[in-house]
C-alpha cells in the first residue's frame, strides 16, 4: 500500500511539474487555465495507472506503451518507452506522455524518466 501510495503522489506531482513554467503566459497541461482545459484530478489517476502497468512490464522494450481514456472528460494519452539506460547502478526507462485534450486541437507530448531503486521502488528521475 506505502509503495502504490508514494508512487501515485510522486507521479501526480512529476506530471504537474511537468507543466510549470516560468512564465506565467503559459498553459499548465495538467490543470484547467483560462485559454485550455487540462487534465482533470480523474485523468490524472488514469494516466497514474497506465504509467505504474508500464513500469511493472518485465521486461520491458523500448516501444512498449500503456494508453488510457476518460469517456466522462474526452481525453486520452499514451505512455510510451523511449529509451532504456543505467544511471548510478539502477535500470531505467525514459518514457514519453502523448496527450490528447477534448476541448485543445494538437495534442501534447512530454518526456520523463523514471528509475527502479534498490528496493524495487520506481522514482521519477527527471
Amino acid at each position: 500500500m506505502t509503495l502504490r501510495y508514494g508512487f501515485v503522489h510522486a507521479t501526480a506531482a512529476a506530471l504537474l511539474l511537468i507543466g510549470v513554467s516560468a512564465a506565467d503566459a503559459q498553459i499548465n497541461p495538467f490543470r484547467s487555465s483560462r485559454q485550455a482545459t487540462g487534465l482533470t484530478n480523474d485523468d490524472v489517476a488514469r494516466l497514474t495507472e497506465a504509467t505504474g502497468r508500464l513500469n511493472q512490464k518485465e521486461p520491458i522494450h523500448v516501444g512498449d506503451a500503456e494508453t488510457w481514456s476518460n469517456p466522462t472528460s474526452g481525453n486520452s494519452g499514451k505512455v510510451t518507452v523511449t529509451r532504456l539506460f543505467k544511471y548510478s547502478g539502477m535500470a531505467c526507462h525514459g518514457v514519453r506522455y502523448d496527450l490528447t485534450y477534448k476541448a485543445q486541437r494538437p495534442p501534447r507530448s512530454y518526456t520523463a524518466s523514471w528509475c527502479r531503486t534498490k528496493a524495487g521502488e520506481w522514482k521519477l528521475k527527471s
